[in-house]
């Protein structure tokens, strides 16, 4: 994805001090989105790449250098949050939660790097802990120039934000999938509760739609009547909704968050696009 900025006229650099600042951070890009806590209106949202010219420049590094050359990551924000997308995270019960346990609940699904640190959301509404990874040397970067500022992981403000908006009715579940570059999220709601939540990697077309039916397939689902939402990258043109669309027959991209108003600069970009980030701010 090249690099872009959509600014509302009303943005005032001189004003930080009544927006929040939400930040996501890939392994492909740097992206934040600014909003008006006075009115409650997104007014802004910048994309930087981060390509890996030279693989011995750490994405920490990366980072640092698109901070400093940006205006706006210098100004003091009234709140800010940070959103680090990977495919590593684990779901737990808060009834089932210890905090001194939390190494073995994740090492449970997932390898621990020397690197690494676990860090963990509570999710509201969902009455569970999200634990994941952030590399030490990006949280070091992130400390410097974020300070007191939360890191959340993307699961978060996804299931956050379907706990708070979508309306599932009925025993007929809904499957909700965010695309990212190299893996995706799901989530299967049945009468307002989450039933699964997992991530998968993805090469190619064809292994998301196997995943998408295999998971219909486990919860026994109809896929004629069976609810798909998509979010994140997903091109309404693309031979993915193509090819989902011979076996599933509604399928609908995500819309934004209702509780919020978007500036006319953000139409540039399909409205499911950055669900999570725009999805952020709630979270914190």
């Amino acid at each position: 994805m090249a690099e872009f900025a959509y600014l509302d006229e009303s943005l005032d650099i001189n004003q930080t001090t009544l927006y929040h600042l939400s930040i996501q951070i890939s392994l492909n890009g740097l992206s934040f989105c600014i909003l008006n806590t006075v009115n409650q209106k997104y007014i802004a949202l910048k994309h930087y790449p981060l390509p890996a010219t030279d693989k011995n420049i750490p994405l920490s590094e990366r980072v640092r250098d698109t901070i400093e050359k940006d205006e706006f990551l210098q100004r003091k924000f009234k709140s800010s949050a940070i959103m680090n997308v990977s495919f590593k995270s684990t779901l737990v019960p808060a009834p089932l939660y210890d905090e001194k346990a939390g190494e073995s609940y994740f090492r449970f699904n997932h390898s621990l790097e020397e690197q690494e640190k676990i860090l963990t959301n509570r999710i509201k509404g969902l009455d569970a802990f999200n634990l994941f990874t952030v590399p030490d040397d990006l949280l070091e970067v992130l400390g410097k120039y974020f300070p007191d500022t939360t890191v959340f992981h993307q699961i978060t403000p996804f299931l956050d934000n379907l706990i708070r908006h979508q309306i599932v009715k009925g025993k007929t579940p809904a499957l909700f999938v965010n695309v990212h570059d190299e893996f995706f999220d799901l989530a299967v709601f049945r009468e307002q509760n989450p039933e699964m939540v997992n991530s998968f990697y993805y090469r190619q077309v064809n292994d998301l739609v196997y995943f998408i039916l295999y998971t219909l397939k486990a919860i026994k689902a109809d896929p004629a009547v069976t609810p798909l939402v998509l979010m994140g990258k997903v091109n309404p043109e693309s031979s993915l909704l193509q090819s989902l669309r011979r076996y599933i027959k509604n399928i609908s991209l995500a819309k934004r968050n209702p509780a919020f108003t978007y500036s006319y600069t953000l139409n540039m970009i399909t409205e499911h696009s950055f669900a999570n980030l725009f999805n952020l701010y709630p979270c914190v």
